[in-house]
């Protein structure tokens, strides 16, 4: 098959990752893909053209892509304009079978090219929200007029979607994302990040990894570590990332609490964000980012970490409770006594960071994913375009 890729951001977030480890896995199949993606609109540490180069994907940057244009912007028109023609003109001359857009703004450009461009190319969707999609007015216009095939994360958003939008089953399908499993291996050698962060030996590390915004409970968990420190005064919290709201979500409920002494900021981790990753004895993850996909918590099984996670959207579907990690409700009380568990019973950790890693390596491999979406696209090729 000749896949299209339509990817309208250049920052690397969590949707970029599983969709260019997509590309490779499809690649790696014997597919024709391009991935296209915006290119960067001024020099960044971090981005999406950066990991193409890094990945030797096919790639192009000759679409602009840029969703931050809003409408009542002057160059709305024109921007918008010459995306849809350089797209009609390229899916017409390339004769892709498969055009798979990753967001709306995409979608609408590449729903619009597809049909003018006169070549029965198939329009899938992935969607990477941690929510099922809003049956909003916009929403219900793309499903309905520039939509042949849906893939979504979670059993949840498959059913709510397919409901919402009035697709049919059969057109709606879950596949988890992948990771690329050989750079997660535990048992390679990993820099020492522990003496970096000031972490004494002895000292047990419950690690968290976000943008520490509002919506993501990390003041919730900061009250679990209140009542955890007093049992375990020798275990540190390492939050990594960064927010511009990390003053009102972590730093000042972590003084309010009085609990600075055991809490870690550890910053964006980039070149070492693996090898801290390793330094963690057990991982927290509350609340999935807007991209839904949990990559932190997936890369934190796939290198054994004894996990425990809120009962939140796609949570409990990636972590079997008392066999892979612990599925808790999120509030002080539970996520307290979860730690707790695990800090009293090295042995229990031990066993479902085991089962964590087994279970990752087993769901999140690549060739998994691409044999999936595969299968998914020649049934929508079957099935045709819909009417």
């Amino acid at each position: 098959m000749k896949i299209l890729h339509l990817f309208s951001n250049w920052k690397w977030t969590g949707p970029a990752d599983p969709t260019l480890n997509l590309c490779k896995g499809l690649e790696k199949r014997g597919h024709d893909v391009m991935f296209a993606y915006r290119k960067p609109p001024f020099p960044a540490e971090d981005s999406i053209e950066k990991r193409v180069r890094e990945a030797g994907v096919k790639a192009t940057d000759r679409f602009r892509l840029d969703h931050s244009v809003k409408v009542y912007h002057p160059s709305f028109l024109i921007v918008n304009l010459q995306d849809i023609l350089s797209l009609t003109k390229f899916l017409r001359e390339e004769k892709f079978d498969i055009l798979n857009v990753h967001h709306s703004h995409g979608h609408l450009l590449g729903g619009i090219a597809a049909r003018r461009s006169g070549h029965p190319v198939i329009l899938i969707r992935t969607d990477h929200k941690r929510d099922p999609l809003k049956p909003s007015p916009g929403n219900r216009f793309l499903l309905s007029q520039f939509t042949d095939g849906l893939i979504t994360f979670s059993e949840r958003a498959r059913r709510e979607d397919a409901e919402h939008f009035n697709l049919p089953l059969e057109r709606v399908k879950k596949i988890l994302p992948a990771l690329d499993l050989k750079r997660y291996d535990p048992k390679r050698e990993f820099k020492d990040m522990r003496s970096p962060f000031g972490i004494k030996p002895g000292e047990i590390v419950i690690g968290m990894i976000a943008r520490y915004q509002k919506y993501r409970r990390t003041d919730v968990f900061l009250e679990a570590v209140k009542t955890i420190s007093k049992e375990f005064p020798n275990v540190k919290v390492l939050l990594v990332g960064r927010s511009s709201q990390i003053e009102q979500s972590v730093i000042q409920p972590m003084k309010q609490l009085g609990i600075e002494k055991w809490v870690v900021l550890g910053g964006y981790q980039t070149n070492d964000y693996l090898d801290t990753l390793a330094c963690m004895d057990i991982f927290v993850f509350l609340m999935a980012g807007s991209d839904g996909t949990a990559r932190a918590l997936r890369e934190a099984m796939a290198m054994g970490k004894p996990v425990i996670v809120a009962n939140r959207g796609i949570l409990p579907e990636l972590v079997e409770d008392g066999v892979s990690g612990l599925v808790v409700n999120d509030t002080p009380t539970e996520l307290a006594k979860a730690a707790l568990q695990l800090l009293r019973h090295p042995e229990m950790r031990k066993a479902l960071g085991r089962s964590a890693y087994e279970k990752a390596h087993q769901n999140f491999q690549l060739e998994r994913q691409a044999e999936a979406v595969e299968r998914f696209y020649q049934e929508m090729i079957r099935l045709r375009k819909r009417k």
